[in-house]
């Protein structure tokens, strides 16, 4: 019986997150992937040694964030009709920034110039953070 209370709220609990995965919009999944790459880059951005791997890891952010910035966040719903083309403006014009950083950071890591390819992840961060403030909701 004992064992019949712990598990019951478990299984509850890992529904609920199934569910709740299960609702992930596409912008989300792209999203999710260009994280896995984000975090894999923070670890190898200033090694040479890791050239060819960052250079895969950049093309992945590059792809999604492309991708991504085709579609429109979660929270475009809930604006004003006479706000949302403005909002969604604001979110494509950040996209464009942090795809231009991507570029900068591309540019770094081909040429070995690691302190150029640590500045440029480091504006990457911060776009990162700055987006996240504006279109993502907790």
């Amino acid at each position: 019986m004992k064992m019949l209370k712990t598990i019951t709220p478990l299984a509850l609990i890992l529904s609920l997150g199934l569910a709740v995965h299960a609702e992930d919009t596409p912008m989300e999944k792209e999203m999710s992937a260009m994280n896995k790459a984000y975090k894999a880059l923070k670890k190898s951005v200033e090694d040479p040694a890791q050239k060819a791997e960052n250079l895969k890891l950049i093309a992945d952010i590059k792809k999604t964030a492309e991708a991504s910035s085709k579609m429109e966040p979660k929270t475009a719903a809930t604006q004003p009709a006479a706000g949302k083309a403005a909002y969604l403006d604001k979110y494509k014009a950040q996209m464009a920034d942090f795809s231009k950083e991507v570029a900068a950071l591309e540019a770094a890591v081909t040429a070995g110039n690691t302190a150029a390819a640590k500045a440029s992840f480091d504006k990457l961060n911060e776009l990162k953070k700055k987006g996240h403030e504006d279109f993502k909701k907790d």
